[in-house]
C-alpha cells in the first residue's frame, strides 16, 4: 500500500505542474505567435517580395529557431518603436541605443555598430564631413542609408552617382571615374576583398556609427524574462559553435562576415 500511496502522490504531483503550466495565460509556451518590429535599413533589414532579408533579419531568424519561438517579423515605421507604440503581441524591436529610453527593453544580446564610411585611393585630404565632399564625384549605393550625410544628394556643388551595387561604386573608384564611396562598412568589406581589387589599397574615414541591438525585449512584456533567458542561451549556443560572430562591436551570422 505505501508504495502504491508513494506512486498515487507522485502522479497527483505531475498532474498538478502540468496542469498549472498548460493553464498558465500569457507565457511563450502556449503563445502562437510572437511579433517582432523591425525597420527599413538595408542591407541590415529590407523586404524581398513577402520576406524579411538582410544581415540582422537573417541573424534574429536563426537565434528565434534555436531559442524555439515562433516570431513573425515585420516592417513598421521607426518612429513606433522609438515612441513605444507597440501592441501587446510584440515582445521584439530592433533598438537603436537611445538614454531617454534604454531602460524599456532587455537586451539579451550584445549592442552592434553600423558604420558608414567613406573611401578612396587617396591617402591625402580624407573627409569627415559633407563640406569635404564638395567639387568631388561620389559613388553611393541606391537605397542603402546616409544618415546625417544624406543632404549630399542635394548638394550641386557635389556629383552623386547612384548605383545597384557596392560592387559597381568600388569598380568605378578603382577606375577613377569618381573620387570616393560612401556606404556602409559591412558591404564594403566583403565587396573590396574580391579578387579584382586585390592590388587596390583604399583609404577610409569613418563619418558616422550607429549603436544598437538586433533584437530588444520588450521589457513590459508579461513573459519578457523568460524571452531574455531563452534568447540569451540560443546566443551563447551558435556563438560558441561558431554560428555568430561578434567582433569590434559588429554582430553577425558569420556566413555574413566580412574581412
Amino acid at each position: 500500500m505505501k508504495n502504491i500511496g508513494n506512486g498515487f502522490l507522485t502522479q497527483l504531483t505531475l498532474l498538478v505542474t502540468l496542469a498549472s503550466f498548460w493553464l498558465a495565460p500569457n507565457t511563450w509556451a502556449n503563445t502562437n505567435t510572437l511579433k517582432h518590429f523591425t525597420l527599413y535599413f538595408p542591407p541590415y533589414w529590407e523586404m524581398q517580395g513577402d520576406e524579411h532579408i538582410g544581415f540582422h533579419a537573417r541573424l534574429s531568424k536563426a537565434l528565434y529557431e534555436r531559442a524555439e519561438l515562433n516570431v513573425t517579423l515585420a516592417q513598421v515605421p521607426y518612429a513606433r518603436v522609438s515612441q513605444l507604440k507597440l501592441p501587446e503581441e510584440v515582445a521584439f524591436v530592433a533598438y537603436g541605443a537611445n538614454p531617454a529610453t534604454d531602460e524599456q527593453f532587455l537586451f539579451p544580446i550584445p549592442q552592434t555598430t553600423i558604420t558608414l564610411k567613406g573611401y578612396s585611393l587617396r591617402h591625402h585630404n580624407m573627409p569627415s564631413t559633407i563640406n569635404g565632399f564638395k567639387g568631388a564625384r561620389v559613388a553611393i549605393k541606391r537605397g542603402f542609408p546616409l544618415g546625417s550625410f544624406a543632404p549630399l544628394l542635394e548638394d550641386n556643388d557635389i556629383i552623386v552617382i547612384e548605383l545597384n551595387t557596392v560592387h559597381q561604386a568600388i569598380r568605378l573608384l578603382t577606375r577613377g571615374r569618381v573620387d570616393y564611396v560612401i556606404t556602409l562598412e559591412d558591404p564594403f568589406k566583403r565587396e573590396s576583398s574580391k579578387q579584382e581589387f586585390v592590388d587596390h589599397r583604399f583609404f577610409e574615414s569613418t563619418l558616422e556609427s550607429i549603436y544598437g541591438w538586433p533584437i530588444a525585449i520588450v521589457k513590459s512584456h508579461p513573459d519578457a524574462n523568460i524571452l531574455f533567458e531563452k534568447i540569451s542561451t540560443a546566443y551563447q549556443e551558435l556563438l560558441a559553435e561558431g554560428v555568430i560572430s561578434y567582433e569590434d562591436n559588429r554582430l553577425l551570422l558569420s556566413s555574413d562576415e566580412y574581412h
